[in-house]
C-alpha cells in the first residue's frame, strides 16, 4: 500500500507563497534599515576623527589609528575604563590593558620610563 501525500489545497498553496514573499520581505527591509558598519574603530570612526585631547597625544606620541606600514610599533595608546588615556609599552602591557580597556592608536614613541 503506496503512502501518498495528499495535493496541497489551492488556499494552501497561496497561504505558504503568502508566508514566503512575506518572510524574504522582512530580510530585506532588515538588511535596509541596518546602520552601515563603522570598521570598529570605536567611538570616533563614525566621525572619521579623534577629539581635541585623542589627536593632540596621537601628533605627540607619533600614533596612527589605522597602523604602520613599515614601522614595528613600540607603544599604544589605551583607553582605560574610567576614561584616561595611557600610553603603555606595546609588547609588554598593551594586552593586558586591553582586555580591561581599549586601544586607541598604535605609536612609534616609547612609552614613559622605557628608558
Amino acid at each position: 500500500m503506496p503512502h501518498r501525500l495528499p495535493m496541497p489545497t489551492r488556499r494552501l498553496r497561496a497561504a505558504l507563497l503568502v508566508l514566503r514573499t512575506g518572510s524574504l520581505s522582512l530580510v530585506v527591509l532588515s538588511g535596509l534599515w541596518t546602520p552601515a558598519y563603522d570598521g570598529g574603530g570605536g567611538s570616533f570612526a563614525a566621525t572619521g576623527r579623534p577629539s581635541g585631547q585623542v589627536q593632540r597625544l596621537i601628533d605627540r606620541h607619533d600614533c596612527s589609528t589605522t597602523g604602520f606600514d613599515d614601522a614595528t610599533p613600540v607603544s599604544a595608546l589605551v583607553r582605560r575604563p574610567d576614561g584616561r588615556l595611557r600610553l603603555v609599552a606595546y609588547e609588554r602591557d598593551l594586552f593586558a590593558l586591553a582586555r580591561v580597556g581599549s586601544v586607541v592608536a598604535l605609536c612609534l614613541d616609547d612609552p614613559p620610563g622605557s628608558h
